[in-house]
Order: structure tokens, then sequence, then C-alpha cells
């Protein structure tokens, strides 16, 4: 494969390209769908291909192909320098990157039980139990779905500074869904596991147990009612405040995003956003879902450190808006497959922890509310409003939690959110999904302590 390689960089630069990178997928892939104890879905596939990226005449030029010879490599190649010298005859402004080191490395991240030598058969049956157990839990509970996927294979990055970097690796990731209904209501709750690694790592986060609470939970959601609409104090566990870190603060942060001014923290750096209490990471450093030793642009990625003590710091940086910014990057390019072009992406976005205890957290609240989990939401990092829907939501009344509450939403505005941040927690976890942008979704982890919010807009069914 290292041949191969060499041989379109090599080419593109006669060429005429500034500079080319090729990345190389081999994956196998299998994915199984299970709903009310019947297998939907098990299909196993092989993903084969490369991606091409030019940089010739000041412009981009981005070709694949699904055929590693010679003869089908050479058709990309020529296709994405013509892409990028006529898009260049055109173009108001020359592209630059600003220069990296040099590497060579192999990653194996493959674990001690591989998940090639686990047999499908086994998979299957664990997440047909998961299912059965979901079903069986309680009657109420009339729905529950189980997937299962996982990813095994190599990458190779190679380009035209002589970066080398192979990768051999394996992730897998679960969800477990139930839906329990009675007297006319319904209610739904998700459990997720993930790990990259070996079978081992997703077998100690105990499937079963979580495919049982997702059951426990959506019955529990049963007894839930309304809350009233209005201004409340509110902690936020670190699944939900993870969600918030991510989405609200995380995207702002992404310097193609900045360049764009499509970003409410747009010529903001060095300045007061928010809380002293808040810091905020982008992590590819953990050993966790989100994570890579490089970008997929070679550059070996950081712990990048976005606000610190409410002061906006950083952004995550390819080498391209690096270059538009007078920065360095710090490994945050990121491309879904071989098939697209890498962009500005997350890895694990999370509130560093403070010195609160939970039951500190909740001492001083007379009435608020305590949101867990995330069923999604929406987020503007132009102008810088979100809103977001928690999965479970409890009432908060002299410092005890109370009654569970029906369909709790919260929103408000970015920086008036971060500022209203005056109590952290020390107990620090993440969570496992994905994010999506541009049409590309990749492994992204997120999450924080439980944090207390003052004065958020709370929303709930009326």
């Amino acid at each position: 494969m290292k041949d191969l390689a060499i041989f379109v960089v090599e080419k593109a630069l006669e060429m005429g390209a500034e500079y080319v990178d090729i990345r190389i997928e081999l994956i196998d892939t299998v994915r199984l769908e299970i709903s009310n104890g019947i297998v939907e879905k098990s299909p196993i596939g092989y993903s084969v291909g490369a991606g091409i990226t030019v940089l010739a005449n000041g412009s981009w030029g981005f070709s694949t192909s699904t055929k590693l010879d010679k003869e089908r490599l050479l058709d990309a190649v020529e296709f994405a320098v013509k892409v990028a010298k006529s898009v260049g005859e055109r173009a108001k402004e020359k592209a630059k990157l600003v220069d990296v080191e040099t590497v060579e490395d192999k990653i194996v991240k493959l674990g001690k039980k591989k998940l090639s030598d686990i047999p499908v058969d086994e998979k299957l049956e664990l997440a047909l139990e998961a299912d059965k157990r979901m079903r069986n839990y309680n009657p109420r509970v009339k729905t529950s779905e189980v997937t299962y996927t996982e990813w095994y294979g190599r990458k190779i990055f190679y380009s035209s500074l002589g970066s080398y970097i192979e990768w051999e690796f394996s992730r897998c990731y679960s969800s477990f869904n139930a839906v329990a209904s009675e007297n006319g209501k319904i209610q739904s709750f998700r459990t997720r596991i993930a790990h990259y690694g070996g079978y081992e790592g997703f077998e100690s986060q105990n499937p079963l147990e979580k495919a049982l609470e997702a059951a426990r939970k959506a019955c529990n959601l049963l007894k839930a009612v309304p809350v009233k609409g209005g201004r409340y104090t509110v902690i936020a566990d670190p699944e939900h405040i993870g969600v918030f870190a991510h989405e609200a603060v995380g995207h702002a942060c992404e310097a193609d995003l900045i360049i764009a001014g499509e970003s409410v923290l747009a010529g903001k750096l060095g300045e007061k956003i928010g809380s002293d209490l808040v810091t905020i990471y982008d992590d590819s450093t953990l050993d966790w879902w989100g994570s890579e030793k490089y970008d997929d642009e070679g550059v070996k990625t950081q712990k990048r450190k976005l606000i610190d003590k409410g002061v906006l710091v950083g952004y995550m940086l390819n080498r391209e808006s690096a270059a538009k910014l007078g920065m360095k990057p710090n490994g945050s390019a990121r491309a879904m497959s071989f098939k697209y072009k890498p962009i500005v992406r997350m890895s694990n976005t999370y509130i560093a922890p403070g010195d609160y205890s939970f039951e500190e957290l909740l001492e001083d609240i007379d009435i608020g509310v305590y949101v867990k989990g995330s069923r999604g939401g929406q987020v503007n990092p132009a102008v810088g409003g979100f809103q977001f829907n928690a999965q479970e939501a409890y009432l908060i009344e002299k410092g005890e939690i109370t009654k569970p509450l029906l369909d709790v939403s919260l929103s408000g505005v970015i920086l008036e959110t971060l500022k209203n941040v005056d109590a952290v927690g020390k107990d620090l976890s993440l969570g496992v999904g994905f994010c999506g942008k541009d049409g590309q979704a990749v492994p992204v982890g997120d999450g924080g302590p439980h944090v207390r919010i003052k004065n958020v807009v709370v929303g709930g069914r009326a």
C-alpha cells in the first residue's frame, strides 16, 4: 500500500500540485439491528478505497477511488489536479497551509480481544438477549430496539511532506431503546455504550445492564408530570452538560465557522465570556471514543483548551484555518471516511471538574430542575442561541430531588449561560456519540461533571 501511496503523491506533484495527500482505507463493518425480538438487519460489509486531496494553483481538488490500482488512482489524481487548477483560475483568494512536522508512525488499537476474533453469532446472541431483557422488564415496555455496529481495519495516510501514518484499529458501538406505554401515555429512553479498541472494553460496560436501564427509565418517565415554564436554577448532569459543551461551545470554536463569520465567538479570543468556574477542553489525547493520535491531515492531535476560567483562549484548527488566522494547527481535521475531505471537527469535548459535591450543588436550591441526558435540540453558533431537550428531569424542592418532570427543555443564549454557571461538581464523566457536520458523522465524546446554572429558561409540556 505504501508504494501505491508514493505513486499517487509523485504523480500529483509531476502534474503541478503544490501539496497532495492520500488516505487509504480497508474497513470491515458489521451492523446488527433487532426490534422486538426480530432481527431486522444484519449486514456485513467491506469498504475499500482512497481519498486524494490536492492543492494546486492555490485551490483545492478532491477525488476518490474505490479501486486500489495504479490506473484508477491515476485517473483520480488527474481529476483532482484538474479541478484544483480550474478553480484556482477564478479564485479571489489563494489557499495556504501552515507547515507541520513530518511524522512516520504506526498506531495499533485492537485491544486484547480483537473484534475479528469474536464470532458474529456471539454478538448477535448478546444483542437478542439485551432486547429480550428490555421487553421482559415490565409489561409496560411495548417496544424494544437494539443496534450494534463495529468497524475493523486499516487506514493509511501519506503526504507530499513525507509523512506516513498507518492505523490498525477497531471500534464498536451499541444503543438500546425502550418505549413504554400506560393509560395513553408513551415515553421512551435510550442508552448507549461504545469502545475504541477491543471487545473487552465493550463487555466491561455491561451491555445487558444498559439495556435494563433503558427499560427501567422509560417506565419511570410514565410517572412524570409537566413543569411550569419559567426561569429556574438548573443542575445539569454530565451527559446533558456535555451536549451543551459540544453543541453550544464546541461548534462555535471550530475555526472554519470562525472564519466564515458563523460563530458568536469570532473575534473574542482573550475575552471573558463565562464564569470563572468554566474551563472547557476538546481533548484527543484521552483514551476515549472520539480520540485519535493524528488527524486526517497527519497532524498530531492535542488537548485543546478552549475556555480557561471563563476566558476564550483557543479554537480547533486544521492547517488551512491556522494559516488564515495566523495560528498553529492543533490536529482538528477529521473525515468520516476516504470518501470525504477532512474538515474541522471536535473529538472529546468537556467541562473540567470543579470542587463541589453533588449534595453541595443541591443544598442551596429552593426550587429548581435537575436535567439528565439529552434528546437532542437545536443550536445556532452564529447568533449563540440554543434549545436542548432532556431525557430525564426532576423537580428540586428545598435541596431535595422530588418528582419526575415531563418533556423538559432548556433554552438560552450561549454567552449568558456560560456566565450564569455558579457551581461545578467534582464528578467528571464522558459519554459517547456521533457528531454530524457537512454530511459527515464522526465518533465524538462529550461530558463534564454536574454543573449548576442559575436563571435558565425551562420549558415543558403545557
